[in-house]
């Protein structure tokens, strides 16, 4: 019986994911499903399926974003206007996240949170480490007989409000921007082990006028290609970290020319020309 809830379950949730998320006039609808996964930096993500007359810029209004926080979980989406059935990605902060159903709760505002589970997750793991929450509420919310779970299996997790995400929920975890600045910091540091950091400075080059702003990244003349650099901006003192992924093509640029960055990784230095100064650290 156990066997065949969980087959009924992962039909279902097959059956769900085929739909567009709201309607023309709304993001969310109650009979709407938000199915959540895991990215590689922890956050809670869904695939919102985009409905006629919907726009990103009142979807990421909606979730409490803003359109360039779509771009970057959305590497390749560079216009404005959608197209119906596309999938847009959008992260759900576990603050957004009802676990407990409070009195007088009205399930026409609600959409039910699953969760698909992947490899390497247990119950406990869901429970107490994703979610915060007693794993017997888990259980006894999806009608388990046991604590196992599966590749793919959808958990019943809690319900989310139809009204959206206010902005400040977001707060907690920190912009898009900061929380990968951070990883990479944490990669740089874990880096440099016994190696002597070298640093130099001079001119920093990026294309001001591309549309490309989803990564942060550079070409450097002597790093090697995946380790991290620190570019910092001596003016503002602000420093950013970026995955290094060439060399800087010998005849395109002058020696001043020590970094070329990425348009987000310029951007968050507050960069306003396509040439200024800066200091970098590399091992």
């Amino acid at each position: 019986m156990w066997k065949l809830h969980v087959v009924t379950l992962l039909l279902l949730c097959s059956y769900l994911k085929m739909h567009a998320t709201g309607d023309s006039t709304r993001y969310l609808i109650s009979k709407d499903t938000i199915f959540l996964n895991i990215d590689a930096a922890g956050e809670k993500l869904f695939a919102h399926k985009i409905e006629r007359k919907q726009t990103l810029f009142s979807l990421a209004k909606f979730y409490g974003l803003s359109v360039e926080e779509l771009y970057f979980y959305n590497p390749g989406l560079k216009e404005e206007k959608v197209a119906p059935g596309e999938k847009i990605m959008v992260p759900i902060p576990n603050r957004a996240i009802i676990r407990y159903k409070p009195q007088q709760f009205k399930f026409w505002k609600h959409v039910p949170i699953f969760y698909v589970v992947k490899k390497g997750d247990t119950m406990f793991k869901v429970a107490k480490t994703i979610f915060k929450m007693p794993i017997d509420t888990i259980v006894q919310r999806n009608r388990l007989k046991s604590e196992t779970v599966k590749v793919g299996q959808c958990l019943h997790i809690g319900w989310m409000s139809t009204d959206g995400v206010p902005e400040d929920y977001h707060k907690e975890i920190g912009t898009p921007l900061s929380r990968k600045n951070n990883a990479l910091r944490r990669v740089h540091a874990r880096e440099q082990g016994k190696r002597k950091i070298q640093e130099h400075q001079g001119v920093a080059y990026w294309q001001k006028n591309s549309k490309e702003d989803s990564d942060l990244y550079a070409l450097h003349r002597n790093a090697k290609r995946n380790s991290i650099i620190a570019v910092t901006n001596p003016m503002n003192k602000s420093v950013i970290y970026v995955k290094v992924i060439g060399k800087i093509p010998d005849t395109a640029y002058g020696n001043e020319v020590v970094v070329i960055l990425s348009p987000m990784a310029a951007k968050a230095l507050g960069a306003r020309d396509p040439r200024f100064f800066v200091k970098v650290k590399y091992y």
